[in-house]
């Protein structure tokens, strides 16, 4: 009931942070009951344990580092989860946390028929990389296997969690599942286990690899994000989280292709891309309008369109902003200062934004009601109001930032319309550069 009763204030919290969670290949994990092996690459700490737990319809246990059940309070609740502690080799042990006791508890809850989590890069950093692949998440299938004669029935599903804007609000997930890897057939008693070991990790790799795009170093992974930056827009054919990720894998493809084949041409996609960001940035333009032509006639309706809105909808943003303001200054001042690493920005944001929102709505309610005589309808109707109104002011606020980037995007067509061109042309030549050579 306790995992039941998180995982759904979880699912709701990551619903409400990014704005598309889009799962790909879910059959794949649901037509499985038995026992299962879930690994996924680890760019985002706590909120790819949240996002497994969201995707998958049965009860997960997660094996987490050991630091993290240094209190006799955490280890309780933490063990309720279905949490198996392990001390890495990395982190100072903890006491009281046997390694040998928790790959027990693995083995047992496998023998079971349950699902366990393991993400076998064994860190977490915010990048498209796959590091390298601990063998400790091999051996674990095997030697379950083993000790049930090849009978137990073990797989191993890949997951890939796909990111767009991971730490931002509004930001995108792509969860691309994998077939299963049937693990009884990496048994082999004329086999040395590490070798066995090494073969199926380097079989996760490859798996992994297929569900998640995947840049092998960060200078590439720089480049590919810029070359998104330009192509992926608003007002561009990659409308949802899918293409988006499908247009990046697809980028990453022609650019391994290039270094085979014509490594030069590299070199004049960052030249070409770096010079059309730099004067995009230069000049204070928003990439989206590249994918727009200037009607003056349509800019002008459409400016007084948003301009009656605007008039119309300031009164709700005020109402929206008077109930929002401070908890959503007081996690933007937080979270910076309780960590800088950026991968622990989004869970912490939705942790904080969990517990700050309903009790600032509940203050706010109390307040209502010692100033006021609300009879009880009144009473839902406002508390109804308030999450549907904060998430209309952060919409405002992000219309009037496109509102404005709008009026310098039409003053610059106007006066010079030739550069505009010029820039249209250069990202052209740029696609073909990529997808052409």
């Amino acid at each position: 009931m306790l995992y039941r009763l998180i995982r759904l204030i979880v699912s709701i919290g990551i619903k409400i942070y990014y704005k598309e969670i889009r799962v790909v290949n879910k059959q794949f994990l649901d037509k499985e009951y038995g026992p299962l092996i879930l690994i996924a690459n680890h760019p985002n700490t706590l909120m790819d344990a949240w996002m497994i737990g969201y995707v998958s319809s049965r009860k997960v246990h997660f094996m987490a580092k050991a630091t993290f059940f240094n209190s006799r309070f955490k280890r309780k609740l933490l063990h309720i989860l279905g949490i198996i502690p392990i001390n890495r080799k990395n982190d100072r042990a903890v006491s009281g946390i046997n390694n040998k006791d928790s790959f027990e508890a693995c083995y047992d809850l496998l023998e079971k028929g349950g699902v366990l989590v393991v993400f076998p890069e064994g860190t977490s950093f915010l990048e498209r990389k796959l590091r390298e692949i601990k063998t400790g998440t091999a051996r674990i299938a095997i030697e379950a296997e083993q000790r049930n004669n090849r009978k137990l029935g073990l797989k191993v599903i890949p997951i890939g969690l796909n990111y767009i804007s991971a730490n931002s609000y509004r930001g995108s997930v792509l969860i691309q599942v994998g077939e299963s890897i049937p693990i009884a057939s990496f048994v082999n008693n004329k086999m040395k286990a590490s070798d066995s070991s090494s073969k199926l990790t380097e079989k996760f790799r490859s798996e992994l690899s297929r569900v998640f795009v995947n840049l092998e170093n960060s200078e590439r992974e720089v480049l590919v994000e810029k070359i998104k930056n330009l192509f992926v827009t608003k007002y561009s054919e990659y409308s949802s989280v899918s293409k988006e990720v499908l247009f990046l894998r697809k980028v990453q493809e022609k650019l391994d292709e290039h270094v085979l084949t014509k490594p030069w041409i590299i070199s004049q996609i960052e030249e070409k891309t770096d010079s059309i960001t730099s004067i995009l940035v230069a000049l204070g333009l928003k990439n989206d309008f590249l994918d727009r032509p200037f009607r003056r006639g349509l800019f002008i309706r459409q400016f007084i369109q948003s301009w009656f809105f605007i008039l119309t909808a300031t009164p709700l943003f005020i109402y929206g902003l008077i109930h929002h303001f401070i908890p959503y200054y007081l996690i933007g001042k937080m979270i910076p200062k309780l960590t800088k690493e950026t991968e622990y920005h989004a869970p912490l944001a939705v942790i904080f934004g969990l517990i700050l929102y309903p009790l600032n709505y509940f203050l706010f309610f109390i307040g209502l009601n010692i100033l006021f005589s609300v009879p009880w309808w009144g009473d839902v109707l406002y508390l109804i109001s308030l999450p549907l109104v904060g998430t209309f002011a952060h919409f405002y606020l992000r219309y009037m930032t496109h509102i404005r980037s709008k009026l310098k995007f039409a003053q610059f067509a106007k006066t010079r319309r030739a550069l505009l061109v010029e820039l249209k042309e250069d990202r052209i030549t740029l696609k073909n550069l990529i997808f052409k050579g």
